[in-house]
């Protein structure tokens, strides 16, 4: 059963729990509820709700504390074992109890599937559910039901230093979707406006949540924990594409490696991406280390592998270039779950694996079947895949946006598709030699194409009239941004395209429909085939939730759904900057982080310079140093080569970095840190600079942030002190918070 949304006011339930909370124990007051204009009618009702459901987080915390209060020993290692525990727990007190994460089978599931039956049937019906999110965290659902609607109430809540179940949130919004499936999964959607001081808060808030229902077989849960969850779906096709040991068929052995190799050496991928995209970050990976992760999970000798991959064999090593994509938290992609299994005569496991994807509300966007290969030692080993849903039925564009309904008429579709082969051709001088390969639709698959091949191909863009932009480098044409965007806040009916060269040398061709109160784009994504004839590789209709053109002239956009690497808004600047100002900021400012250290958000000078140093600045620094990323061993920095980059780029003395920054004598080193901070944190951009008669410059630098929809977070006036080797040093900052969010430094 299906729901589309539903605008009727419904009563709020009143929600009681199975049972009763211990007597005595307290509840935090209310802090924050919200609730949709579609449940403005139950406004009133709401605290008694809200109690009921703070008794039942109440109880969720208590026997958390009892397992913690009875001895019970438990590590990160264990944090499943004891979820499991507290869901069984609660069972037995008899509540309605799940994991978050699906990994437990449900207590009072009955329940569950009585309230769906009273949907059906359009009866009147409530449903408690605690959801355990981590042995300390809690959110608890309130359904309730009439007419065939659903209206549910969600608390967020964590267990507080008084024992006490402590009210983070509170959401309380119709269900647009409600189906209960064949696989046993619960699935709800809906949005939520709140007020929270977060990015989230500026437009409804979508929520997609699936909650396994029916008890999965013990065999199943542990073999997809050991054989499926680690690796996932994220960034690599092992489990999208049919392939055996026999023929390895397109397997990409590279994003393989990145996915496999924290789980062999049990510590992150040392071969990161730099700063700027559109600068490969090259590697030479030792033929062990290589081989040493993909060879522990499949059956294939080293001279197939070495084959297949170009190992050079002077210097023993594998090409490799770091993948430029950065990671967004936990994407919204599908997990898998292993539904069914067989143990096999030859001692290989054949497992049947559904992609349960929340966001899309269905418990099986495609099906497929893995033969495992578990080894004496412990290991296992991956021997094939087969899919069983047809192609055209599942879609690996995880990271684009795609809508169901469309403004866009199917005339002007094809008339888009037209001009962007014909945009596209104009560039097609930078192309006619490139060399392609097979891949993924959603990429150019172009080898190494420059940041000189994408300002090339823009600026013909751009001369042929279209509007075109590519990474540091001014937009052409971009008045038709702008006219659209005026059209926009006038209510007038408008559409424009705009051209974008991907450093992979992929066009993307995005076209902004402004129609009937609402925007939408139409993405055409143009690649090539050789000799440099361009062909549409996909297309992708994306409901818009928002646009702004800033006052600097940045036009922001966020989609309603988001994208799987992306940040909250995507941007481009439209208004120029000189050409000085952006050589400005690529020498001196780009590779700085505002995340992580404090080198740009506190005022500081060479009299203070030791209050913001720390050892995870010296990453970037040496990135910009030497053009390479930093590959530290055994954790540790050489002194030397730590004190004679970081007494270049600042006023400091060796005497001082050894005292600041965790100097070992022993070993005559420093320690390998990296800056962790907010993800799409600001990034600094050089609006002006002064010389000054002692060959000083001052630097005005903006930190643009468009998360928070700004491009003015921060105003830093940088002093910087050129040498004439190239080198420079940071010889002051003072900056003045503008707008934005929290870097939670």
């Amino acid at each position: 059963m299906m729901y589309g949304s539903r605008k009727n006011k419904m009563l709020a339930a009143v929600i009681v729990c199975a049972i009763a909370a211990a007597t005595g124990c307290g509840v935090q007051t209310e802090r924050n509820i919200v609730t949709t204009e579609a449940m403005a009618g139950t406004v009133m009702q709401k605290d008694t709700e809200t109690e009921a459901m703070g008794l039942c987080a109440q109880t969720a915390v208590g026997v958390s504390r009892d397992f913690y209060e009875n001895g019970a020993a438990y590590d990160a290692a264990d944090c499943m074992e004891m979820i499991g525990g507290i869901v069984r727990r609660l069972g037995a007190h008899g509540y309605t109890a799940v994991d978050s994460g699906n990994q437990v089978d449900m207590t009072g599931a009955q329940r569950v599937i009585r309230f769906c039956a009273a949907v059906d049937a359009g009866e009147t019906a409530g449903l408690t559910v605690i959801s355990v999110v981590s042995p300390d965290t809690f959110r608890v659902y309130a359904f309730c039901t009439e007419n065939g609607g659903v209206t549910i109430a969600s608390g967020y809540y964590v267990c507080g230093e008084d024992g006490h179940a402590q009210q983070q949130s509170m959401a309380v919004y119709p269900a647009e979707t409600w189906e209960y499936t064949e696989e046993g999964y619960l699935l709800f959607s809906g949005r939520y406006r709140t007020d929270f001081d977060s990015v989230l808060a500026l437009s409804d808030v979508p929520v997609h949540t699936a909650l396994r229902v029916k008890p999965l077989d013990a065999r199943y849960r542990e073999w997809n924990r050991r054989y499926l969850q680690p690796v996932g779906y994220r960034d690599h096709n092992m489990f999208l594409t049919d392939w055996s040991e026999t023929d390895f068929g397109e397997l990409d052995f590279y994003d393989l490696f990145d996915r496999l190799y924290p789980l062999v050496y049990q510590r992150p991928l040392p071969y990161t991406a730099g700063d700027d995209l559109n600068v490969d970050t090259p590697y030479q990976i030792p033929g062990p280390v290589f081989e040493n992760v993909l060879l522990r999970y499949f059956r294939m000798d080293s001279e197939m592998l070495r084959e297949k991959l170009g190992y050079d064999t002077v210097h023993k090593t594998y090409p490799y270039v770091a993948r430029g994509f950065a990671e967004a938290g936990e994407p919204d992609i599908p997990y898998p779950e292993v539904a069914g299994g067989t143990e096999n005569d030859e001692g290989t496991l054949t497992l049947t694996v559904n992609a349960v994807w929340p966001k899309e509300d269905t418990a099986r966007a495609f099906l497929h079947v893995v033969v495992i290969r578990p080894l004496a030692d412990g290991g296992f080993q991956y021997v094939s895949n087969r899919m069983l849903t047809p192609e055209a039925e599942r879609s690996s564009l995880w990271l684009l946006p795609q809508t169901e309904s469309c403004l866009f008429r199917q005339s002007e579709k094809e008339t888009l598709e037209r001009q962007a082969l014909t945009a596209a051709a104009e560039a097609e001088e930078v192309y006619r030699h490139v060399d392609t390969a097979e891949g993924p639709a959603y990429s150019s698959n172009i080898q190494n194409f420059t940041a000189e091949q994408c300002r090339e191909a823009a600026h013909l863009l751009g001369q042929a009239g279209y509007v075109s932009v590519t990474a540091d480098t001014n937009m052409e044409n971009g008045k038709a941004l702008e006219d659209f965007y005026r059209a926009y806040t006038e209510k007038r009916e408008a559409m424009v395209t705009v051209y974008q060269v991907n450093p992979d040398g992929l066009i993307g061709a995005m076209t902004f429909l402004y129609r009937d109160h609402a925007i939408q784009t139409y993405y055409i994504g143009i690649g090539w085939q050789n000799g440099g004839i361009p062909e549409i590789r996909h297309t992708v209709i994306s409901d818009i939730a928002e646009i702004r053109l800033t006052e600097k002239g940045y036009f922001i956009y966020t989609y309603a759904d988001q994208m799987q690497y992306a940040g909250m808004r995507q941007y481009w600047r439209i208004r120029p900057l000189s050409d000085a100002c952006r050589e400005m900021t690529r020498r001196y400012v780009a590779g700085l982080s505002y995340a992580g250290y404090p080198l740009l958000t506190v005022d500081w000078d060479a009299e203070t310079v030791d209050t913001i140093l720390e050892p995870c600045m010296f990453t970037d620094i040496y990135r910009m140093h030497t053009g390479k990323s930093l590959q530290a061993e055994n954790g540790r920095i050489p002194a030397q080569l730590f004190e004679e980059i970081m007494t270049v780029y600042f006023p400091v003395s060796v005497e001082q970095l050894r005292e600041t920054c965790g100097y070992e004598e022993s070993s005559e080193s420093y320690p390998y840190e990296m800056a962790v901070g907010s993800q799409y944190a600001p990034f600094g951009e050089v609006v002006d600079y002064r010389e000054h008669a002692d060959g000083t410059i001052t630097l005005f630098v903006d930190g643009v942030w468009p998360d928070y929809d700004t491009d003015r977070a921060y105003a830093n006036e940088i002093i910087v002190q050129p040498f004439a080797d190239g080198t420079f040093r940071y010889l002051a900052n003072s900056v003045e918070r503008i707008d934005g969010g929290s870097l939670d430094m």
